[in-house]
Protein backbone atom coordinates (compact mmCIF):
# COMPACT_ATOMS: atom_id res chain seq x y z
CA UNK A 1 0.00 0.00 0.00
CA UNK A 2 1.15 3.53 -1.21
CA UNK A 3 1.67 6.14 1.40
CA UNK A 4 -1.22 8.48 2.30
CA UNK A 5 -0.19 12.22 1.68
CA UNK A 6 -2.66 13.20 4.47
CA UNK A 7 -4.30 12.40 8.04
CA UNK A 8 -7.96 11.54 8.00
CA UNK A 9 -8.59 13.95 11.53
CA UNK A 10 -12.53 13.45 10.84
CA UNK A 11 -12.14 9.98 13.51
CA UNK A 12 -11.94 10.59 16.95
CA UNK A 13 -8.98 9.19 18.58
CA UNK A 14 -9.81 6.28 20.50
CA UNK A 15 -9.83 6.14 24.56
CA UNK A 16 -8.06 2.95 24.59
CA UNK A 17 -5.47 5.08 26.40
CA UNK A 18 -8.28 5.54 29.42
CA UNK A 19 -7.83 1.27 30.37
CA UNK A 20 -4.11 2.65 30.90
CA UNK A 21 -2.67 3.61 34.14
CA UNK A 22 -2.90 7.45 34.63
CA UNK A 23 0.82 7.82 34.02
CA UNK A 24 1.27 6.33 30.59
CA UNK A 25 -1.78 8.26 29.09
CA UNK A 26 -0.63 8.95 25.47
CA UNK A 27 2.10 11.40 26.78
CA UNK A 28 3.76 11.20 23.76
CA UNK A 29 0.50 12.17 21.96
CA UNK A 30 0.66 15.26 20.25
CA UNK A 31 -2.22 17.32 18.02
CA UNK A 32 -0.43 15.99 15.11
CA UNK A 33 -1.11 12.55 15.76
CA UNK A 34 -4.43 13.13 16.12
CA UNK A 35 -6.48 11.03 13.35
CA UNK A 36 -3.14 9.76 11.84
CA UNK A 37 -3.37 6.48 10.17
CA UNK A 38 -0.51 3.84 9.91
CA UNK A 39 0.33 4.90 6.44
CA UNK A 40 1.27 8.34 7.44
CA UNK A 41 3.73 7.35 10.22
CA UNK A 42 7.25 7.84 9.45
CA UNK A 43 9.46 4.86 9.04
CA UNK A 44 11.09 2.23 9.77
CA UNK A 45 8.87 1.99 13.13
CA UNK A 46 7.64 -0.47 15.96
CA UNK A 47 3.66 -1.22 15.28
CA UNK A 48 1.35 -2.96 17.77
CA UNK A 49 -2.16 -4.19 16.62
CA UNK A 50 -4.02 -3.54 19.52
CA UNK A 51 -6.65 -6.00 18.78
CA UNK A 52 -4.29 -8.64 18.68
CA UNK A 53 -2.48 -7.39 21.67
CA UNK A 54 -6.12 -7.36 23.58
CA UNK A 55 -6.87 -10.45 22.03
CA UNK A 56 -3.50 -12.36 23.34
CA UNK A 57 -3.72 -11.11 26.69
CA UNK A 58 -7.45 -12.03 27.30
CA UNK A 59 -6.84 -15.72 26.00
CA UNK A 60 -3.75 -16.18 28.61
CA UNK A 61 -5.56 -14.22 31.28
CA UNK A 62 -8.70 -17.05 30.53
CA UNK A 63 -6.31 -20.03 30.46
CA UNK A 64 -5.20 -18.77 34.18
CA UNK A 65 -8.61 -18.29 35.19
CA UNK A 66 -9.63 -21.66 34.56
CA UNK A 67 -6.47 -23.57 35.96
CA UNK A 68 -7.06 -21.30 39.22
CA UNK A 69 -2.59 -20.65 38.36
CA UNK A 70 -1.03 -17.46 38.88
CA UNK A 71 0.15 -15.58 35.44
CA UNK A 72 3.48 -13.22 36.24
CA UNK A 73 4.14 -12.00 32.41
CA UNK A 74 7.91 -11.98 31.95
CA UNK A 75 8.03 -8.05 30.98
CA UNK A 76 11.25 -7.83 29.13
CA UNK A 77 9.46 -9.08 26.08
CA UNK A 78 7.93 -5.85 25.43
CA UNK A 79 9.13 -4.11 28.03
CA UNK A 80 6.62 -1.75 28.30
CA UNK A 81 4.80 -0.57 30.84
CA UNK A 82 1.32 0.33 29.62
CA UNK A 83 1.47 -3.38 28.46
CA UNK A 84 2.24 -4.40 31.74
CA UNK A 85 -0.88 -2.58 32.81
CA UNK A 86 -3.02 -4.23 30.88
CA UNK A 87 -1.51 -7.74 31.64
CA UNK A 88 -2.35 -6.58 35.32
CA UNK A 89 -5.81 -5.33 34.57
CA UNK A 90 -6.84 -8.59 32.64
CA UNK A 91 -5.44 -10.69 36.24
CA UNK A 92 -2.05 -11.44 36.27
CA UNK A 93 -0.67 -11.57 39.84
CA UNK A 94 2.29 -9.57 39.27
CA UNK A 95 4.87 -9.36 36.61
CA UNK A 96 8.76 -10.58 35.91
CA UNK A 97 12.15 -8.91 35.04
CA UNK A 98 15.10 -9.87 33.80
CA UNK A 99 17.29 -6.94 35.51
CA UNK A 100 17.36 -4.13 38.15
CA UNK A 101 16.92 -1.48 36.09
CA UNK A 102 13.59 -3.11 34.09
CA UNK A 103 12.03 -3.49 37.67
CA UNK A 104 13.05 -0.01 38.06
CA UNK A 105 11.12 1.57 35.18
CA UNK A 106 7.98 -0.76 36.37
CA UNK A 107 8.21 0.39 39.93
CA UNK A 108 7.77 3.87 38.24
CA UNK A 109 5.13 3.27 36.28
CA UNK A 110 3.16 2.20 39.60
CA UNK A 111 3.58 -1.86 39.73
CA UNK A 112 4.39 -3.21 43.00
CA UNK A 113 4.66 -6.94 42.55
CA UNK A 114 8.07 -7.51 40.77
CA UNK A 115 9.93 -10.91 40.27
CA UNK A 116 13.46 -10.03 39.21
CA UNK A 117 14.18 -13.53 37.04
CA UNK A 118 17.58 -13.41 37.81
CA UNK A 119 20.68 -13.21 40.23
CA UNK A 120 21.24 -9.70 41.50
CA UNK A 121 24.80 -9.33 41.94
CA UNK A 122 27.46 -6.85 43.01
CA UNK A 123 26.84 -4.13 45.68
CA UNK A 124 25.63 -1.59 43.36
CA UNK A 125 23.06 -3.54 41.96
CA UNK A 126 22.44 -4.60 44.88
CA UNK A 127 21.97 -1.55 46.60
CA UNK A 128 19.37 -0.59 43.63
CA UNK A 129 17.33 -3.85 45.10
CA UNK A 130 16.91 -2.82 48.49
CA UNK A 131 15.74 0.48 47.25
CA UNK A 132 13.55 -0.71 44.91
CA UNK A 133 12.16 -3.59 47.76
CA UNK A 134 11.51 0.05 49.94
CA UNK A 135 9.12 0.92 47.52
CA UNK A 136 7.55 -2.39 46.16
CA UNK A 137 7.01 -5.83 46.83
CA UNK A 138 10.43 -6.86 44.96
CA UNK A 139 11.41 -10.56 44.41
CA UNK A 140 14.68 -11.63 43.53
CA UNK A 141 16.38 -15.31 42.57
CA UNK A 142 19.26 -16.20 44.10
CA UNK A 143 21.37 -19.45 43.52
CA UNK A 144 24.28 -19.24 45.81
CA UNK A 145 25.30 -19.19 49.55
CA UNK A 146 27.31 -15.56 49.04
CA UNK A 147 24.82 -13.97 47.18
CA UNK A 148 22.28 -14.44 49.71
CA UNK A 149 24.58 -13.83 52.46
CA UNK A 150 25.06 -10.53 50.56
CA UNK A 151 21.43 -9.86 49.82
CA UNK A 152 20.62 -10.51 53.82
CA UNK A 153 23.52 -7.77 55.04
CA UNK A 154 22.42 -4.99 52.48
CA UNK A 155 18.79 -5.75 53.29
CA UNK A 156 19.26 -5.03 57.46
CA UNK A 157 21.57 -1.31 55.93
CA UNK A 158 18.46 -0.79 54.44
CA UNK A 159 16.17 -2.15 56.71
CA UNK A 160 13.69 -3.94 54.01
CA UNK A 161 12.74 -7.53 54.25
CA UNK A 162 13.11 -8.24 49.96
CA UNK A 163 11.24 -11.77 48.89
CA UNK A 164 13.45 -14.54 47.65
CA UNK A 165 12.98 -17.33 45.54
CA UNK A 166 16.60 -20.00 45.33
CA UNK A 167 16.76 -20.64 41.65
CA UNK A 168 16.80 -24.39 40.63
CA UNK A 169 18.50 -25.68 37.44
CA UNK A 170 15.97 -28.00 36.35
CA UNK A 171 17.57 -28.49 32.85
CA UNK A 172 18.45 -25.41 31.01
CA UNK A 173 22.11 -25.65 32.78
CA UNK A 174 22.63 -21.75 32.85
CA UNK A 175 21.46 -20.65 36.89
CA UNK A 176 20.10 -22.62 39.26
CA UNK A 177 21.77 -24.95 41.98
CA UNK A 178 21.19 -28.67 41.01
CA UNK A 179 18.06 -29.96 42.31
CA UNK A 180 19.74 -32.39 45.58
CA UNK A 181 21.41 -29.51 47.22
CA UNK A 182 18.24 -26.76 46.60
CA UNK A 183 17.05 -28.10 50.33
CA UNK A 184 20.88 -26.33 51.83
CA UNK A 185 19.93 -22.95 49.83
CA UNK A 186 16.34 -22.64 51.10
CA UNK A 187 17.23 -23.29 54.36
CA UNK A 188 19.54 -20.47 54.12
CA UNK A 189 17.48 -18.16 52.82
CA UNK A 190 14.97 -19.27 55.24
CA UNK A 191 16.81 -18.12 58.22
CA UNK A 192 18.18 -15.17 56.60
CA UNK A 193 16.62 -12.57 59.26
CA UNK A 194 16.09 -9.70 56.92
CA UNK A 195 15.29 -11.99 53.65
CA UNK A 196 11.70 -13.53 52.93
CA UNK A 197 11.93 -17.26 51.55
CA UNK A 198 8.80 -17.39 49.74
CA UNK A 199 10.21 -20.39 47.30
CA UNK A 200 11.50 -21.88 44.22
CA UNK A 201 11.79 -21.13 40.32
CA UNK A 202 13.13 -22.66 37.27
CA UNK A 203 13.60 -22.24 33.63
CA UNK A 204 13.20 -24.69 31.03
CA UNK A 205 14.45 -22.40 28.35
CA UNK A 206 16.16 -24.97 26.34
CA UNK A 207 12.72 -26.85 25.53
CA UNK A 208 9.76 -24.19 25.24
CA UNK A 209 10.65 -22.88 21.75
CA UNK A 210 10.99 -26.52 20.29
CA UNK A 211 8.80 -26.99 16.97
CA UNK A 212 8.02 -30.75 17.89
CA UNK A 213 5.26 -30.33 20.03
CA UNK A 214 5.70 -34.05 21.16
CA UNK A 215 9.63 -33.09 22.11
CA UNK A 216 8.67 -29.82 23.91
CA UNK A 217 5.69 -31.11 26.03
CA UNK A 218 7.88 -34.43 26.87
CA UNK A 219 10.96 -32.34 27.74
CA UNK A 220 8.88 -29.58 29.80
CA UNK A 221 7.64 -32.36 32.13
CA UNK A 222 10.68 -33.89 32.44
CA UNK A 223 12.46 -30.51 33.70
CA UNK A 224 9.14 -29.08 36.14
CA UNK A 225 9.06 -32.80 37.46
CA UNK A 226 12.29 -31.63 38.68
CA UNK A 227 10.91 -28.09 40.29
CA UNK A 228 7.88 -29.97 41.91
CA UNK A 229 10.23 -32.81 42.95
CA UNK A 230 12.52 -30.23 44.60
CA UNK A 231 9.72 -28.00 46.36
CA UNK A 232 8.43 -31.68 47.77
CA UNK A 233 11.99 -31.72 49.10
CA UNK A 234 11.84 -28.50 50.85
CA UNK A 235 8.26 -28.80 52.41
CA UNK A 236 9.77 -32.63 53.79
CA UNK A 237 12.19 -30.52 55.56
CA UNK A 238 9.60 -28.02 57.68
CA UNK A 239 10.27 -25.08 55.13
CA UNK A 240 7.10 -23.36 53.64
CA UNK A 241 7.48 -23.18 50.02
CA UNK A 242 4.01 -20.81 48.83
CA UNK A 243 5.57 -20.18 44.84
CA UNK A 244 6.99 -22.63 42.70
CA UNK A 245 7.36 -20.19 39.08
CA UNK A 246 8.44 -21.61 36.40
CA UNK A 247 7.98 -21.64 32.37
CA UNK A 248 7.62 -19.34 29.58
CA UNK A 249 5.05 -18.76 26.86
CA UNK A 250 6.28 -22.14 24.87
CA UNK A 251 5.15 -24.49 27.28
CA UNK A 252 2.75 -22.75 30.02
CA UNK A 253 -0.35 -25.39 29.07
CA UNK A 254 2.13 -28.41 30.31
CA UNK A 255 3.44 -26.06 33.79
CA UNK A 256 -0.15 -25.41 34.41
CA UNK A 257 -0.65 -29.07 34.42
CA UNK A 258 1.39 -29.69 37.23
CA UNK A 259 -0.39 -29.20 41.07
CA UNK A 260 3.13 -28.58 42.30
CA UNK A 261 4.03 -25.16 39.97
CA UNK A 262 2.01 -22.05 41.35
CA UNK A 263 2.72 -19.44 38.66
CA UNK A 264 4.28 -19.27 34.67
CA UNK A 265 6.66 -16.45 33.39
CA UNK A 266 5.66 -16.10 30.20
CA UNK A 267 6.05 -13.25 28.07
CA UNK A 268 6.50 -13.47 24.10
CA UNK A 269 2.65 -14.00 24.25
CA UNK A 270 1.19 -11.00 24.45
CA UNK A 271 3.49 -9.61 21.28
CA UNK A 272 4.42 -12.74 19.76
CA UNK A 273 6.93 -13.32 16.70
CA UNK A 274 7.60 -15.23 14.00
CA UNK A 275 9.52 -17.59 15.80
CA UNK A 276 6.98 -18.13 18.48
CA UNK A 277 4.33 -18.76 15.75
CA UNK A 278 5.95 -21.53 14.29
CA UNK A 279 4.63 -23.52 17.28
CA UNK A 280 0.87 -22.30 16.67
CA UNK A 281 -0.13 -21.53 20.13
CA UNK A 282 -3.24 -19.83 19.02
CA UNK A 283 -1.95 -16.32 19.74
CA UNK A 284 -1.87 -13.39 16.70
CA UNK A 285 1.39 -11.87 15.88
CA UNK A 286 0.98 -8.08 17.67
CA UNK A 287 4.06 -7.10 16.72
CA UNK A 288 5.08 -5.54 13.32
CA UNK A 289 7.77 -3.24 12.19
CA UNK A 290 6.89 -0.85 9.51
CA UNK A 291 9.37 -0.26 6.53
CA UNK A 292 9.36 1.52 3.39
CA UNK A 293 10.32 0.69 0.02
CA UNK A 294 13.41 2.39 -0.76
CA UNK A 295 14.44 0.74 -4.08
CA UNK A 296 13.49 -1.65 -6.94
CA UNK A 297 16.81 -2.48 -8.06
CA UNK A 298 15.41 -5.68 -10.39
CA UNK A 299 11.94 -7.52 -10.85
CA UNK A 300 12.74 -9.94 -8.12
CA UNK A 301 14.71 -7.99 -5.66
CA UNK A 302 12.72 -5.10 -3.03
CA UNK A 303 15.03 -3.11 -0.84
CA UNK A 304 13.49 -1.46 2.53
CA UNK A 305 14.66 0.69 5.28
CA UNK A 306 14.64 -1.78 8.17
CA UNK A 307 17.36 -3.39 8.72
CA UNK A 308 19.51 -4.64 11.30
CA UNK A 309 19.00 -1.49 13.38
CA UNK A 310 15.62 -2.24 13.43
CA UNK A 311 14.98 -5.50 13.75
CA UNK A 312 17.18 -8.53 14.98
CA UNK A 313 17.61 -11.73 12.95
CA UNK A 314 18.90 -14.38 15.34
CA UNK A 315 15.88 -16.36 15.60
CA UNK A 316 15.32 -15.69 11.83
CA UNK A 317 14.65 -13.41 9.60
CA UNK A 318 11.41 -11.80 9.63
CA UNK A 319 8.75 -12.65 7.50
CA UNK A 320 6.71 -10.33 5.45
CA UNK A 321 3.61 -9.42 6.69
CA UNK A 322 0.47 -10.41 4.40
CA UNK A 323 3.31 -11.23 1.49
CA UNK A 324 3.65 -14.20 0.58
CA UNK A 325 5.20 -13.66 -2.21
CA UNK A 326 8.30 -11.98 -0.55
CA UNK A 327 10.91 -13.28 1.41
CA UNK A 328 13.44 -11.36 3.51
CA UNK A 329 17.32 -13.03 2.97
CA UNK A 330 19.30 -10.56 4.32
CA UNK A 331 19.27 -7.74 6.64
CA UNK A 332 22.42 -4.90 6.29
CA UNK A 333 22.10 -2.10 8.77
CA UNK A 334 19.96 0.46 7.14
CA UNK A 335 18.24 -1.79 4.76
CA UNK A 336 15.63 -4.30 4.55
CA UNK A 337 16.86 -7.06 1.54
CA UNK A 338 13.77 -9.26 -0.38
CA UNK A 339 13.18 -11.11 -2.98
CA UNK A 340 10.29 -12.63 -5.47
CA UNK A 341 9.51 -16.29 -4.45
CA UNK A 342 8.33 -17.07 -7.79
CA UNK A 343 8.36 -14.32 -10.35
CA UNK A 344 9.06 -11.19 -10.90
CA UNK A 345 6.86 -8.85 -8.69
CA UNK A 346 5.27 -5.64 -10.31
CA UNK A 347 3.14 -4.26 -7.76
CA UNK A 348 5.56 -2.47 -4.91
CA UNK A 349 7.49 0.84 -6.10
CA UNK A 350 9.35 3.26 -3.80
CA UNK A 351 7.67 4.90 -1.19
CA UNK A 352 5.01 1.64 -0.87
CA UNK A 353 4.75 0.57 2.71
CA UNK A 354 5.56 -3.40 3.74
CA UNK A 355 5.57 -4.53 7.71
CA UNK A 356 7.93 -7.25 8.65
CA UNK A 357 6.87 -9.99 11.81
CA UNK A 358 9.97 -10.04 13.33
CA UNK A 359 12.04 -13.07 14.01
CA UNK A 360 12.23 -12.54 17.66
CA UNK A 361 10.30 -10.01 19.07
CA UNK A 362 12.17 -9.29 22.50
CA UNK A 363 15.40 -8.06 21.32
CA UNK A 364 13.60 -6.36 17.89
CA UNK A 365 11.31 -4.08 20.63
CA UNK A 366 14.94 -2.86 22.71
CA UNK A 367 16.24 -1.72 19.61
CA UNK A 368 12.78 1.17 19.74
CA UNK A 369 12.03 3.70 22.13
CA UNK A 370 8.55 3.66 21.14
CA UNK A 371 5.79 1.68 20.44
CA UNK A 372 3.15 2.85 18.02
CA UNK A 373 -0.20 1.72 19.02
CA UNK A 374 -2.50 1.26 16.26
CA UNK A 375 -6.39 -0.03 15.98
CA UNK A 376 -8.00 -0.80 12.31
CA UNK A 377 -4.64 1.21 11.16
CA UNK A 378 -5.82 4.10 13.25
CA UNK A 379 -3.11 5.24 15.93
CA UNK A 380 -4.61 5.46 19.33
CA UNK A 381 -1.61 5.37 21.19
CA UNK A 382 2.17 5.76 21.37
CA UNK A 383 4.25 4.17 23.91
CA UNK A 384 7.31 4.89 25.50
CA UNK A 385 9.21 1.43 26.11
CA UNK A 386 10.46 2.88 29.21
CA UNK A 387 12.52 -0.60 29.53
CA UNK A 388 14.77 -0.58 26.56
CA UNK A 389 18.54 -0.78 26.64
CA UNK A 390 18.07 -1.19 30.69
CA UNK A 391 20.62 -4.12 30.77
CA UNK A 392 21.82 -3.73 34.31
Amino acid sequence: MRRSTGQEADSPVSLFANNIHPIHKDLIMTTEHIGMTRDAIDTPVLLVDLDALEYNIALLAEHFRTVGKNLRPHTKSHKTPAIAHLQLTAGAQGITCAKVGEAEVMADAGIQDILIANEVVGRRKIERLMALAARCNIMVAADAPQNLADLNEAAQAYKVSPRVLVEVNIGHNRCGVAPTTVVDLARAAAQAPHLRFCGLMGYEGHIIDLEDKDARDDGARTCLQRLVDARDDVERNGLDCPICSASGTGDYYVSTSFDGITEVQAGSYALMDAAYAKLNLGFKNALSVLTTVTSRPAPEQVITDAGLKSLTPEHGFPLVKDRPDLECHALSEEHGRLKTVAGPCTDLHPGDLLEFIPGHGCTTVNLHDHLYALRANRLEAIWEIAGRGKVR
